[in-house]
């Protein structure tokens, strides 16, 4: 079941009637209990993948929570130096569990998303030795989210080794956090805590809330719509015939292919967010106007916010705290005198695992890992070279903080990343490669006014809609960064006005969405990792 297809809305629909007819106690489960139908349609018996991992972190989770509490109340009847010994028994098992239940999420997701693409890697040594290809190549159809829980799941997990919170005893819950509707499609990464105790409120229904979360849905329906299927149907044909465009063009659908990811997968979290207000749950936000920043350590904070986040909680700071980096740490300091460089080079160190596995994460591919890397190299240049960038602003009176610096940096923030949705769009890092390449040996502006860009089932008209479109969404974004809330401004107007308008992004959805034909429903982009 898909969010833009007019079966959801029914369910979305009765689920919301059952949910608010439902006694306080139990609302909680009638959100499972949709949730678990939306995914069952969705995804068939490879739910089992679902119930195989809510019930290995269940089990993990309450075995230390279970020694934690033993522990506890232990250690009131030993002296000091037995409870340090029992504190050092007590760890060491809490560790050993989180590690096995952690090792076997990532060996469940392992063996669906990335099996075909380590084995490969695998065959292609074997074979270099002389052995052949030991590893088969399977068809494996990945189960809906996985990508998304198995991480929620080792979250919560960590979470519960580290005593941020303690193990949920119902397991029902446990499932519910994994499993629940909105998120389980593109995310976001919520945190266990803030969600359970939602999920534990009675909710009643409230028009001002339900009426809000509807506009959100509607605005990202109009997102995906109107803006992205529309971008998507011209990018998909220019990267299909790579030999038929010159690098003009593939500009134009690199600016495009920009365009249609963030409007797809932000328009989905507000479709996701706007539907979760109605049930009076507040769900993380991911996105915050992403291409106002003006670098790319910023644009990152905005773009994706969970996942980075994250990737900050769970890749950054163990590997920051592990007794390999303390020792490496130690190394530096006793061979470099240099303060910027001893800063430097630990956090390169470790920055080197978020975004490898940020770019392994999009994919089981070597190009998502380039895509990663890409941002990483970028970074760590940037970092590098601000010392040397201090001085010749200084030299040429430039200052950081002028209005034009500002245009200036995030002009380059945005070209930066949209040579990194090249790499993203490109079917692999050779046709990335290419693309780049012919971009400045075989640019041939007249291209763009010779009629190539009117490729099939897209008319003049589509270009217009585009362009307004994109100016809507540019003006709402930059009146939102100026800290204008859009909807409340709007529920102050008169009723002939905001409904009017309410009426309009209705219609322009319904009018000028991109239905049928070559407009395919198409699934979300991020729904696919």
């Amino acid at each position: 079941m898909n969010y833009t297809t007019i079966v959801f809305l029914f369910f979305l629909l009765a689920t919301g009637v059952l949910y608010f007819s439902a006694p306080k106690k139990i609302q909680w489960g009638v959100l499972l209990a949709a949730s678990m139908f939306f995914y069952i349609l969705s995804c068939g018996v490879k739910t089992a993948f679902l119930l195989a991992a809510a019930t290995v972190i269940y089990t993990g989770a309450l075995i230390i929570q279970t020694i934690e509490d033993k522990f506890a109340i232990r250690k009131k009847e030993l002296e000091k130096n037995q409870r340090k010994e029992l504190r050092k028994k007590a760890e060491r098992k809490k560790k050993i569990i989180a590690a096995a239940s952690i090792i076997l999420m990532i060996l469940m997701i392992f063996s669906t998303k990335y099996f075909n693409f380590f084995g490969s890697i695998i065959n292609q040594a074997m074979s270099a030795s002389g052995i052949g290809h030991p590893i088969p190549v399977l068809k494996i159809l990945m189960p809906l989210g996985i990508s998304y829980y198995t991480l929620m799941g080792i979250s919560y997990i960590t979470d519960v080794y580290r005593k941020t919170i303690t193990a949920e005893r119902n397991p029902l819950m446990l499932l519910l956090f994994l499993c629940y509707f909105p998120h389980i499609i593109e995310g976001p990464f919520d945190r266990y805590a803030p969600l359970s105790n939602q999920f534990r409120q009675s909710h009643r229904p409230d028009y001002d809330r339900i009426k809000n979360g509807g506009i959100r849905l509607v605005w990202g329906l109009f997102k995906k719509f109107v803006i992205a299927d529309r971008a998507g149907l011209i990018v998909n044909t220019v990267f299909s015939h790579e030999d038929m465009y010159s690098g003009s063009v593939f500009i134009i659908a690199i600016l495009l292919y920009t365009l249609q990811i963030y409007t797809e997968f932000s328009g989905c979290m507000d479709m996701v967010c706007g539907t979760s207000q109605m049930f009076g749950i507040t769900i993380s936000e991911n996105f915050k106007r992403p291409f106002f920043s003006r670098s790319i350590n910023e644009f990152w904070r905005r773009w994706h916010i969970t996942l980075g986040e994250w990737l900050k909680d769970y890749v950054f700071y163990p590997v920051s705290l592990s007794g390999h980096f303390k020792k490496i740490n130690e190394k530096i300091r006793k061979h470099i005198n240099s303060k910027y460089l001893l800063a430097l080079i630990p956090s390169a160190y470790a920055l080197f695992f978020v975004w490898f596995c940020n770019g392994l994460w999009h994919g089981a591919s070597i190009k998502y890992i380039f895509y990663g890397l890409y941002y990483y190299i970028l970074m760590m240049m940037g970092q590098a070279a601000k010392p040397l960038s201090d001085k010749c602003l200084a030299k040429l009176h430039v200052s950081r903080n002028s209005h034009g610096y500002h245009i200036f940096e995030v002009i380059r923030t945005c070209i930066i990343v949209c040579f990194g949705m090249m790499i993203f769009r490109s079917g692999s890092l050779s046709q990335a490669c290419s693309v780049f390449t012919g971009i400045f040996a075989n640019f041939n502006i007249s291209q763009i006014f010779s009629g190539a860009l009117m490729v099939k089932g897209i008319h003049i008209w589509d270009y217009f809609i585009l362009a307004i479109s994109f100016m809507l969404l540019l003006t709402i974004s930059y009146l939102q960064e100026k800290g204008m809330n859009i909807r409340e401004t709007l529920s102050k107007q008169i009723i002939p006005i905001r409904w009017t308008i309410y009426i309009i992004l209705l219609f322009s959805i319904i009018i000028f969405g991109a239905y049928g034909g070559n407009f395919a429903n198409t699934t979300f982009i991020y729904g696919e990792f």
